[in-house]
């Protein structure tokens, strides 16, 4: 598959995401896979140019809007596969992206999706809720499937359904075992039940992944307990959350229903075909979140290996122990 797509154009190459995306296909798994990348800017992205590096196989593109199909269609001209990693109100430039692909011919589509959507029930709720964080990005997906160029079979997509990222080091709250600096003493979120489990290709809980990173920091690691109670509440007025959990680029309510809903911590990293899965720490919650063994093919992607959490820790935490 990967020998047809020799020219990747990639959205949001300077974010958390996008970055790692872009080093990955700079150093890719394959064997002698090397793809040359257009890195899509907007005319007023200039400080995200210049935070992307130079290489000899990146392109830096700039167009004046990411809804100007007619200007996007010609830059993404000679382009097999088109790669999102966008986020927030950039998100809804995704639709211009995939009719402006289509019409330049391009051959694959994955979307900035790299979540799952979560369905959230109150206590007493008749229903359920989904969070407009991940409401924007189903809505595209529902249009990106029905679009004509995938019906016709001339575009194919595939959509990354992760699991919650553990290397997230600005989120200092909500993944403090990511710290680019070691601190004194951790503090772990954990939501409802400490013992619940999730299940990937591993299944642990948050009390043997705050054991890891004693174990690799060499420092003490506080678990700050948050009853279901209390997240149903916090969910309900997030203005009522503490200090703490809001120190993040998300919301608040938003990080209180995925800790709640998906369980546990998850210490295995892995990629699937269709549906991919990139799995990272879940804390806690009610161990509700799963995914089926059908859902998961690893057997398509021989090359990308999975890397258990605690060799994570060592090669960050531990190596910055050792060193300091």
């Amino acid at each position: 598959m990967t020998k047809t797509l020799e020219h990747i154009a990639l959205f949001g190459s300077s974010g958390q995401i996008g970055g790692a995306i872009l080093n990955a296909l700079l150093a890719p798994a394959v064997p002698n896979y090397s793809p040359k990348i257009r890195c899509f800017f907007q005319s007023s992205d200039e400080g995200k140019v210049d935070a992307v590096q130079d290489d000899d196989r990146i392109e830096k593109v700039k167009v004046a809007d990411f809804k100007d199909v007619g200007q996007l269609k010609q830059k993404l001209e000679g382009v097999d596969a088109v790669v999102v990693a966008l986020n927030g109100p950039a998100l809804e430039a995704q639709y211009s992206i995939l009719d402006a692909a289509a019409e330049a011919g391009v051959k694959r589509f994955i979307p900035s999706e790299f979540g799952h959507h979560h369905l959230y029930r109150a206590p007493g709720d008749d229903g359920a809720r989904m969070h407009p964080y991940w409401d924007v990005k189903n809505r595209f997906n529902e249009r990106m499937v029905l679009h004509p160029a995938v019906l016709s079979g001339k575009m194919t997509y595939t959509i990354v359904g992760t699991g919650d990222f553990y290397d997230q080091p600005r989120e200092t709250y909500w993944c403090a075992h990511a710290n680019p600096d070691i601190p004194e003493e951790y503090v772990m979120p954990v939501i409802g039940d400490p013992d619940a489990k999730a299940d990937f290709t591993k299944i642990t809980e948050s009390r043997e992944m705050a054991d890891l990173l004693h174990s690799a920091s060499g420092k003490p690691v506080d678990l700050d307990f948050v009853s279901e109670e209390q997240a149903h509440e916090y969910i309900a007025n997030p203005d009522s959350a503490p200090e703490r959990a809001k120190q993040s680029a998300f919301a608040a309510d938003f990080w209180y229903i995925v800790k709640l809903t998906q369980g546990a911590s998850m210490l295995e990293r892995s990629s699937a075909g269709r549906c991919c899965l990139l799995s990272g720490p879940f804390l806690a919650g009610m161990g509700l979140f799963r995914r089926h063994p059908s859902e998961v093919h690893n057997d398509l992607y021989p090359e990308v290996h999975a890397t258990l959490f605690s060799e994570y820790l060592a090669f960050t935490v531990g190596k910055k122990a050792m060193s300091a």
